[in-house]
This record gives C-alpha cells, sequence and structure tokens, in this order.
C-alpha cells in the first residue's frame, strides 16, 4: 500500500495554527480583562471622591509646633476610610493620618498634631482603600490659611 502523506501534513498545519491562534486570543484577553477590572476600580474611587468634600474650618498652632485642625466634611457621598491632614509652613510640610470614617455634616478636630512646624496653612484630603488594600487619595480641600 502507498500513503499520500502530503495531505495529512496540510491537516496537522491547520490544526496547529488554530490551536496556536486560540491561546493567542486567550492570552490578549487576560490582559485587556486585567486592564479593564483595573480601569473600572480608578473611574469607581473617581467618582466617590467627586461626591465627597472635607474642607478645615479652624486651625492653629502653638510654638512648639503642635497644632489643632477642625474640619468639616459636607452632606453627600460614601463613607471614606480616611483622611490626611497637610500642614505647612509654606516651604515644608507635614501629612497627619486619620483613618476613620468622616460622616457626612461631622465635624471634628485633631488635637495636638505633631507637625514640628510654624505652620500657616492646612489641606484635607479624603481617602478611600482599594481592592488591593493601597490608599487612593482624593483631591485636597484649597487651603485654609491661618
Amino acid at each position: 500500500m502507498i500513503y499520500n502523506s502530503k495531505g495529512l501534513s496540510a491537516v496537522v498545519t491547520t490544526l496547529i495554527i488554530i490551536l496556536l491562534s486560540l491561546v493567542a486570543i486567550g492570552i490578549i484577553w487576560v490582559v485587556v480583562n486585567n486592564v479593564l477590572e483595573g480601569g473600572a476600580e480608578t473611574t469607581e474611587i473617581g467618582a466617590k471622591c467627586l461626591q465627597v468634600d472635607v474642607r478645615a474650618t479652624a486651625a492653629s498652632c502653638d510654638v512648639s509646633g503642635d497644632c489643632n485642625v477642625t474640619y468639616n466634611r459636607r452632606s453627600g457621598g460614601d463613607a471614606v476610610d480616611g483622611i490626611k491632614i497637610v500642614l505647612s509652613d509654606g516651604q515644608e510640610s507635614y501629612t497627619h493620618d486619620v483613618s476613620e470614617n468622616v460622616g457626612p455634616l461631622d465635624l471634628s478636630t485633631e488635637f495636638d498634631i505633631p507637625s514640628g512646624l510654624n505652620a500657616t496653612s492646612v489641606q484635607i484630603a479624603a481617602y478611600f482603600v482599594d481592592a488591593s488594600g493601597k490608599e487612593q487619595l482624593c483631591n485636597p480641600s484649597s487651603a485654609f490659611e491661618f
């Protein structure tokens, strides 16, 4: 018997090309899916930030650089995971973390923040913690001069 192997090699080559194409499509799908999910989370946190407004209403520092800051959150938005209080003297800054929810319409005061600066302004930025556990900061409020 004589076998014609040319026909068989064309079928095997076609199957290999189809399988490689499917593997490539699968790899590309995984990469694109991860990028889209990451972008969706960033967009979600950005939307949350637009609804949150926390501002300093009063601030003072003593000679040693210990500061008291009173802040107020306006109504609206989701629960935040915390806020960052940034004290500045115009050249240097000190960031104090308040890792608790500041609810809508809350008025709170942080006492004896050890900045070590003769601070003249304060800014406050809310933050959310994403799925990977990283803090995602919202844009800080306008500077409160004192």
